[in-house]
This record gives structure tokens, C-alpha cells and sequence, in this order.
């Protein structure tokens, strides 16, 4: 039985009916160090193979849809792969057929001339053991038959067992073939395409792989898990060339999730040393804090690509505590305010996502926490906007005779530190934008004394409220 299949069946085993359900609140800001929860509804938009490895492959096409393919089952029987799209609105449409092969996990990628790919190692029907591709030409509503897409040279032997993952260099798709132990890489699809081992003995004996790709220099940097020694996370340049393997410190997981940025360079991964505290690790780069929260434990972590740079970064566990969610700042220096998200699960097996047009479109593997019974493993979607910090000052205005005649209200809007442009700023019916600096100015009469509600909202970005004194 394929490993991933396995995991499937055992997941109705893991799932503890007993877990305490968890409900949404409304929103709380507390300034920029403050902590917000939000009333997020998660949905399931399909059932998924159980498994800390990528069990949905998602692109984010150049229309702003986003793409999943991903292996369905009929029981504990692989049954072939399915496609769904989900707007740039953030509406689901349905589940297509992409393959009616028994499929290992995909990868997926959106060729230079706007098709999709979705690839994969299976047996044929003709007993053709080898890398196929699906692809699609109309945004994912139908999709090809299997094509052979395999590269040449010996260490694609056993590439029909392999879950793959995929990205993008220079237009030429890159593969993650581990096998056997070993962590082979595939660059372009089809005979004559290149493909060499990139673990070796001392940081082999790999089980799940992740790439993704630095914007600046193309290079795609590959990620997993070795049992070689000890337990041990590594990242490695790994196409066109081969670059350091860097261990990443902290807790060992199965899996370490990758994000590039779309503008500038590096490639992220989280971890934590002690299973609460969150940081971001850059290949080759360093780390900085994300953060933490008192009820949530990260037992799983994600990252998933935001706007002009931003890195956005998940965490949780399935006890309760629910999900911890933040954005960086366009340097990946600093971040938002933290998100805490209920979330109803009884197993979390992987978070991940991609924040590409300012929203994350947010995407939780896990069995839901149901009462008298146990469901099978599910993919969860859920939009969540970004937080926004505002710092306010009031000032009088007086006549020459030093009266005050009116008060100002100057609103400064920060995303993590960098000012937001074109944000909303009302107060007692008077509106005004911030201009490039992120500020607003309004301007009150004198009969309007006490408490004053400032709204600040902007079309990316949850709906911030704070009281001034006037």
C-alpha cells in the first residue's frame, strides 16, 4: 500500500471524537501589538488523502484564479486526480476529473503560455510505470489525457512512487522526485530533460519534499525531511544549480512548507524550537520572530506568498487551540498583528495557502472535529484579510482670540510598519483618504467632545476601530 494511502486509512484512527469544538467571536484590535479574532467560516470544498505532505497542489494563475489538484479515493483506493478553481472573489466552483489514473500526489504549475500542468508518478494502464502530465488549456474546467513527461538518466527508476512537487524557473518547470530514501530533481518535462540526486547519505532518507522559487535569481530551492541521523529538517538551492544544504534549526517536522516572494529576493520556511514560539527562516538569509499565541501550540506550520513581497505565515494544532495566522511587512521585517482563527478539528495534518492578491486564500488539510462520528480527511478553505495598526493624535484648532473652534484628527496607517495608501479614515460623518505617507487628517467641530470612533477601512484589509478622546 502507497505510503500516503496508509496515511489515509490511519486517520480515522488518529481523530479523537473527544475534542473540544470551538466557535468564532468578533472582532478585538488592541494597536499594533495587539492580537485580533476575527470571525472566519472555514469550508470544506472536497475530501483529501490524510497527510503532513502536500495534498493539494495549488497555483495561482496569471487571471488571479487560483488552481488545486489534488488525488481523490473511492474508500481506501486511490481513484484518480481532481481539479477545482476558486475566483479571485474567492469563489469555489466545482470538482472536475483531472485524471482517472491511480495517482501519487501532484505537483502543479502554469506553463509560460498560460496552460496548466499538473504532474505525477503513476502505473499506466498499460502497466507503463513513469512521471505523466495532465494539462489544461481552459482555466482547469477539462483536462488532457496522460502524457509521458519523464526525463532520462537513472534515478527516475522508482518516480511512479513519488509524491511530487513543482515550481517554476525561468518558464521551465522543476520536479521533486524523492525515491527510495532519496531526493532526485527533474528540470523540464519529457525525454532529455536533466534529473540528478540532490540529498546525499549524510541528509538523506527523505519521506516528503517541498520547492519553491526566489523571484530574483530564479533558482528553486528544495525542502524535507532526512532520518539519515537525527531527525532533521533541510533547504537547498537545488535548480539550475546546486547551491549549500542549510539545516533549519529548531523542531523537526515532517514537512517544511516554502514560499518565494513575487518581488524581491528569498525563499521562507517557519519553524520553532519550542513548539509555541513561531520564526520565519529565509534560505541563506537569517531568521526573525513571527510570534505567539498563548492558546495555540505549532504543531503545524505553513507560509504562503503575499503582495510586493510579503510573506504570510500560519500556525496551529489540533487540540483546541485553533489557528495562528500573520503577514509581513514588504522587507519581511516585521509583522502584523496576529490573527487567532477557531477552527473545529480533531486532526490537523498541513496549512498552506497563497496571498498573492492581498487576501490569503487559506487552506486547511484536517478531520474535522464531528460529533458521534469521524469523518474522513477534508480540505478546508477560508478567505482571511490582512490586519491594519493606525496611530491617532488629536489636536485643537483656536482663533485668535484662543478659542478652539474645531479639533483635527490625524490618523497615520501602518501594514506592519509601511504606510498604507488609499485607506478610508471617517469620523462622525467627516471621510478622508490617506495620502502616500499613510496618513488622513479630519477635521471636527468644537460641540464634539468625549469618545470618538475612528473607522479605518480599505478593500484588502479587515475594518480597524479606535476610540480617540476629544
Amino acid at each position: 500500500m502507497p505510503r500516503k494511502l496508509i496515511a489515509f486509512a490511519a486517520a480515522t484512527v488518529a481523530a479523537v471524537a473527544g475534542t473540544v469544538a470551538a466557535h468564532a467571536t468578533s472582532p478585538q484590535v488592541s494597536g499594533e501589538a495587539g492580537t485580533v479574532t476575527p470571525r472566519v467560516t472555514f469550508r470544506q470544498i472536497a475530501t483529501v488523502n490524510g497527510t503532513t505532505a502536500q495534498a493539494v497542489a495549488i497555483v495561482r494563475s496569471a487571471d488571479g484564479k487560483l488552481h488545486l489538484v489534488f488525488q481523490t479515493h473511492s474508500g481506501n483506493t486511490l481513484a484518480g486526480l481532481a481539479a477545482i478553481s476558486i475566483s479571485p472573489s474567492g469563489t469555489v466552483g466545482p470538482q472536475v476529473s483531472a485524471s482517472g489514473w491511480q495517482a501519487g500526489q501532484p505537483g502543479l504549475v502554469q506553463l509560460p503560455n498560460g496552460t496548466l500542468e499538473a504532474i505525477f508518478g503513476a502505473i499506466s494502464p498499460g502497466n507503463v510505470s513513469s512521471v505523466w502530465g495532465v494539462t489544461s488549456s481552459d482555466g482547469g474546467a477539462s483536462w488532457s489525457a496522460p502524457a509521458n513527461v519523464k526525463g532520462g538518466g537513472q534515478h527516475e527508476a522508482l518516480a511512479y512512487g513519488s509524491d511530487i512537487t513543482a515550481a517554476l524557473s525561468a518558464g521551465t518547470p522543476v520536479l521533486t522526485l524523492p525515491q527510495g530514501g532519496a531526493l532526485v530533481i527533474q528540470r523540464g518535462l519529457g525525454s532529455g530533460s536533466p534529473n540528478y540526486q540532490l540529498t546525499n547519505p549524510a541528509n538523506g532518507s527523505t519521506g516528503d519534499a517541498e520547492v519553491a522559487t526566489d523571484a530574483s535569481t530564479g533558482e528553486v530551492v528544495a525542502a524535507w525531511d532526512s532520518i539519515a541521523g537525527n531527525p532533521q529538517l533541510y533547504m537547498q538551492g537545488a535548480s539550475p544549480s546546486i547551491q549549500a544544504a542549510v539545516a533549519v534549526p529548531g523542531q523537526s517536522r515532517n514537512v517544511l512548507e516554502l514560499a518565494g516572494r513575487d518581488a524581491g529576493a528569498g525563499v521562507f520556511g517557519a519553524y520553532t524550537a519550542d513548539g509555541k514560539h513561531v520564526r520565519l527562516l529565509r534560505y541563506g538569509g537569517g531568521s526573525i520572530a513571527v510570534g505567539s499565541l498563548k492558546t495555540t501550540s505549532a504543531k503545524v506550520l505553513g507560509v504562503a506568498t503575499g503582495p510586493d513581497g510579503r510573506i504570510w505565515v500560519m500556525w496551529g494544532d489540533d487540540s483546541g487551540g485553533g489557528l495562528g495566522v500573520t503577514r509581513s511587512n514588504m522587507a519581511v521585517t516585521r509583522f502584523e498583528p496576529l490573527q487567532h482563527l477557531k477552527l473545529n478539528t480533531a486532526v490537523l495534518y498541513r496549512v498552506s495557502g497563497d496571498g498573492r492578491l492581498g487576501p490569503l486564500d487559506l487552506l486547511v488539510d484536517q478531520v474535522a472535529n464531528k460529533k458521534g462520528s469521524i469523518p474522513p480527511p477534508g480540505e478546508f478553505y477560508a478567505r482571511v484579510l490582512a490586519v491594519l495598526s493606525a496611530r491617532v493624535s488629536v489636536s485643537a484648532v483656536k482663533n485668535k482670540k484662543k478659542v478652539v473652534v474645531a479639533h483635527t484628527i490625524t490618523v497615520k496607517v501602518t501594514d506592519a510598519g509601511d504606510p498604507v495608501a488609499g485607506a478610508k479614515v471617517a469620523a462622525k460623518g467627516q471621510n478622508a483618504k490617506t495620502n502616500a505617507k499613510g496618513v488622513a487628517q479630519l477635521t471636527l467641530g468644537a460641540s464634539i467632545r468625549g469618545k470618538v470612533t475612528v473607522t479605518v477601512t480599505h478593500a484588502t484589509y479587515r475594518k480597524l476601530t479606535k476610540k480617540v478622546a476629544v
